[in-house]
């Protein structure tokens, strides 16, 4: 099965891009929005096999610890007031350590049973889910929600994640 591997901006995805040139990586911007209208327009344009989104992430704790790679098995809407939450299933199953994650529009929503968030993994599940295509999501931290932009380490996630999906997808 030929899945492509979607990143919210090309900083997360380069590291992944030298290592493996023989994979489908697409760029697809930051927030639902962006993410929505790319794979809408990639599902019309073209039959997809699956599709993994693949970035990084704060989390609400402790665990997963930063530069740790784990698997989103349900995406939450967050953002939204409680009587319009969304709630998104993966479809396509990824051999890494489990969570559930928030959609956020902005830091710091309420965890609600989350222990990670993100922008753009609910729009990919429901669009997804809607036209019947597998899809998933890999995530590696770069950060607790509360830290500091300047505390991130994004370096130290994407260099982690890359490393994992080369192991995830053998040549």
């Amino acid at each position: 099965m030929a899945v492509t591997l979607l990143f919210p901006t090309a900083t997360e995805a380069a590291p992944l891009q030298a290592l493996r040139p023989d994979l489908d990586i697409r760029i697809c911007g930051v927030g639902p929005v962006e993410v929505a209208r790319f794979v809408a327009r990639m599902l019309r344009e073209q039959r997809c096999d699956g599709i993994v989104l693949c970035g990084v992430a704060g989390s609400y704790g402790e665990e997963p610890r930063v530069g740790d790679v784990i698997a989103v098995r349900r995406e939450q809407t967050a953002s939204l007031p409680a009587i319009f939450r969304g709630s998104y299933e993966a479809s396509l199953p990824i051999e890494l350590p489990q969570v559930v994650s928030n959609t956020v529009m902005c830091v710091g929503c309420e965890p609600c049973g989350a222990q990670i968030e993100n922008m753009e993994g609910a729009a990919l599940f429901s669009l997804c889910a809607e036209a019947s295509v597998p899809c998933g999501e890999i995530r590696a931290i770069s950060n607790r929600v509360d830290d500091l932009r300047s505390e991130w380490q994004i370096e130290v996630a994407v260099k982690n994640l890359a490393m994992t999906i080369n192991n995830l997808f053998p040549r």
